[in-house]
């Protein structure tokens, strides 16, 4: 065990643990396996915020081809196989609320445009734009990941926890005023009904459904 990299979370009060006489460090958040862990309520939004600058730093770096005059086709090749991975990372587990939407889609319009060298006063349709460039929709590849995804969990025949935590219904007491917050299911929910958890045991029915799924996804 690396006492350097070992962190404590926790959503009570804070116990002090040593090991070794080493007393571990708590934090509010931690990257794991390349994904942001907290217990934020903007959780979501920060980690989109972290892939978007990681993305953008990964744009940059191929600036040499991003930005060159080469053909469209080779620019498309970097973007849907470097940047594209990058922006999504972990996106099965995200909620896709409209505030996430619009970010993932207004990031790859900026790239794509960047690509171009097109401005916002140039006032380029984006679906002119995407035309042009023919990258894969970055909205529309991470629900399709999620959907997958969550197929693939609902599928389980065990009591693992990830299936435990897509089950549980929240903490119990009364909710705080105001409208709810989005939760992971909600867009699920919305496509395949409540008991999408048993529609989600038929593999091929599922897998159809999500084509209606990750269109609501797709550019406009």
């Amino acid at each position: 065990m690396n006492l350097e990299k070992t962190k404590i979370m926790s959503n009570r009060s804070a116990t002090p643990i040593s090991i070794n006489n080493t007393p571990l460090e708590f934090v509010n958040r931690y990257t794991y396996l390349g994904k942001q862990i907290s217990f934020s309520k903007e959780r979501n939004t920060e980690e989109l915020n972290r892939r978007v600058a990681i993305t953008w730093n990964k744009f940059w770096h191929h600036k040499e081809i991003l930005k060159s005059q080469l053909p469209l086709p080779f620019k498309k090749i970097v973007m849907d196989t470097g940047l594209l991975p990058s922006l999504t990372y972990g996106c099965q587990t995200w909620t896709f609320d409209l505030k996430t939407r619009n970010k993932i889609q207004t990031t790859q319009r900026r790239m794509e445009r960047s690509c171009l060298g097109i401005k916002l006063k140039d006032k380029v349709k984006n679906a002119d734009i995407r035309k042009r460039t023919k990258v894969n929709d970055a909205l529309s590849f991470a629900m399709k990941a999620k959907w997958k995804w969550a197929g693939h969990v609902a599928r389980y025949r065990d009591d693992r926890w990830t299936l435990r935590s897509i089950k549980w219904s929240g903490p119990k007491g009364t909710r705080s005023r105001g409208r709810p917050r989005a939760r992971w299911a909600d867009e699920i929910v919305a496509c395949a009904g409540e008991s999408w958890l048993e529609r989600a045991k038929d593999r091929e029915g599922w897998l159809s459904l999500g084509e209606a799924f990750t269109q609501t996804g797709s550019m406009h």
